[in-house]
C-alpha cells in the first residue's frame, strides 16, 4: 500500500479524534467504543461465475474503534476499521481492506442546520456494493471517497429549504481506463399541509448530477413533486415523480459526440415502525452510475427491509431487493448494459449480552445479463459474533 493511500485515512482519524476528544467541555456526551467481529462462512460462487462456480469458505475478521461526542449544538462521530478475508479456495484473495469515517452536525439556530460528512475506504470482494446497485464487481481492488455536506433552513413556520451536495470517486489501480467521479446536488423545499390535511408535507425537489468517465460525461438534471403523510403513529409514506433531462458528452478519438434524453424519476416509500417490528420499502428509478461499467445506467431499484424482535435479545431480519440497470451503447455508456438482479437475505440476531452479539444469515444473490442470456447465482450462509465495549459512555 502507497504511503498516500495510508496518510489520507490516518490524518482523517487523528484530526477527528483531536475534535472529538472531550477536553472538559460542559454539557459533553463521549463515547470511545472499540469493537472485533469475526465472521465464518460458505459461498458457493466467489467470482459471481455464470458457469463453473467455484465455492469457499470465508473467513473475515475486522477490528474497529469508533468516536462520538454531542453537545447542545454539535453532534460529531468518527471511525474505522480494517477487514481482513481469507479464502481457502484461493489464498491469492486474501487480503486486508479498510474503512475511515467520519461526520458532523451543527445547530446554529433554531431555524438552521449544517451537517458533513467523509469517508475513505479499500474494497476488494466482487459484491461490495450489489446491496445499494444490484452491480458486481470482479476481485479488482478499488479506492472510493466519498463527501457530503447539507443545511437546513426554516423559512417560516410551515416551509424550509435544504441544500445538499455529495461528491463521490472511485479509482481502480489495476484499471484506471475504470476510474469514475460524481457530483451530485439537491434543492429541496418543503411545505408542511397541516391546514389542509393533518401530518401532511407537500415536497418540491430540484436535482442536478454530474459523471465522469474515462472520455463520457454524463449531465442528469431532475424535477419532481411529492407529498409526505405520517398515516398514523406507527405507518409514514412518501411519493416523489417528476422528470429529467439527461445529456451524454463522448469523446471518441478526439471528435465530441453528444446524445441527450429524457424520462421519468421517482421515489417512494413505505415505513412502519411498531413496538417489536420495524419495516421498509422504498422505490426508485434515476440516471446513477455504473462503475466498472464505463458510464451510468438507468437504474430502477425496490429494496424491503423487515425486523422482527421475538425476545427482549432475539431478532429476526428479512432483506430482499430488486435492480435494473439499463444503457444502449451511447446513450449513458459505451456499451450496451442490460443487467437484472436481486437479493434476498433472512438471518437471526441474538444480543447475548450488552457488549456481545451473535448473528447468522443466509444470503441468495442473483444475476442475469439480458444480452448473453448468461445467469449468476451466488448462496452462502454465515454465523458471526461481535464484541464492543464502550468507554466513557456518559
Amino acid at each position: 500500500m502507497s504511503l498516500d493511500r495510508f496518510l489520507k485515512p490516518a490524518g482523517w482519524a487523528t484530526i477527528a479524534m483531536a475534535i472529538l476528544s472531550p477536553g472538559g467541555a460542559s454539557a459533553y456526551e463521549f463515547r470511545l467504543v472499540p469493537s472485533l467481529a469475526a465472521r465464518e462462512g460458505y459461498n458457493s460462487n466467489i467470482y459471481f461465475s455464470p458457469q463453473d462456480p467455484v465455492e469457499s469458505w470465508v473467513t473475515k475478521v475486522t477490528p474497529g474503534l469508533d468516536v462520538s461526542g454531542k453537545t447542545e449544538r454539535l453532534d460529531a462521530a468518527a471511525g474505522g476499521n480494517v477487514t481482513w478475508w481469507s479464502y481457502n479456495a484461493d489464498s491469492d484473495l486474501n487480503t486486508f481492506d479498510y474503512d475511515v469515517r467520519g461526520r458532523a452536525a451543527y445547530r446554529f439556530s433554531d431555524a438552521f442546520r449544517a451537517s458533513a460528512s467523509a469517508a475513505y475506504r479499500k474494497e476488494s470482494t466482487p459484491e461490495r456494493i450489489f446491496e445499494t446497485t444490484g452491480v458486481v464487481q470482479d476481485f479488482q481492488v478499488d479506492y472510493r471517497q466519498n463527501y457530503a455536506a447539507s443545511a437546513e433552513v426554516a423559512l417560516s413556520e410551515k416551509a424550509a429549504s435544504t441544500l445538499s451536495y455529495t461528491y463521490e470517486k472511485l479509482e481502480y489501480p489495476d484499471r484506471p481506463l475504470q476510474d469514475g467521479a460524481s457530483h451530485f446536488a439537491d434543492l429541496g423545499f418543503a411545505y408542511n399541509l397541516s391546514r389542509f390535511a393533518t401530518e401532511t408535507t407537500a415536497r418540491l425537489d430540484l436535482g442536478f448530477g454530474r459523471g465522469e468517465y474515462e472520455g463520457l460525461t454524463v449531465y442528469n438534471y431532475t424535477l419532481t413533486v411529492g407529498v409526505f403523510r405520517a398515516v398514523h403513529e406507527l405507518w409514514s409514506a412518501q411519493v416523489d415523480i417528476g422528470g429529467r433531462y439527461t445529456t451524454s458528452r463522448f469523446d471518441v478519438l478526439g471528435r465530441q459526440q453528444e446524445s441527450t434524453d429524457t424520462g421519468w424519476v421517482g421515489d417512494a416509500s413505505v415505513i412502519y415502525t411498531g413496538e417489536r417490528t420495524n419495516a421498509s420499502f422504498t422505490f426508485s428509478s434515476n440516471i446513477a452510475p455504473a462503475y466498472g461499467y464505463s458510464g451510468a445506467v438507468l437504474r430502477t431499484t425496490g429494496v424491503l427491509n423487515l425486523r422482527r424482535r421475538f425476545l427482549h435479545e432475539l431478532s429476526g431480519t428479512l432483506s430482499a431487493g430488486y435492480y435494473w440497470n439499463q444503457s444502449e451503447r451511447g446513450q449513458y455508456s459505451f456499451r450496451t448494459i442490460d443487467e437484472q438482479s436481486a437479493l434476498l437475505r433472512p438471518g437471526i440476531r441474538w444480543e447475548a449480552t450488552r457488549h456481545i452479539v451473535l448473528d447468522a444469515a443466509y444470503q441468495y444473490y442473483w444475476r442475469r445479463d439480458e444480452l448473453t442470456g448468461g445467469i449468476s447465482v451466488q448462496n452462502s450462509v454465515y454465523a458471526s459474533a461481535t464484541l464492543s465495549y464502550p468507554f466513557f459512555d456518559e
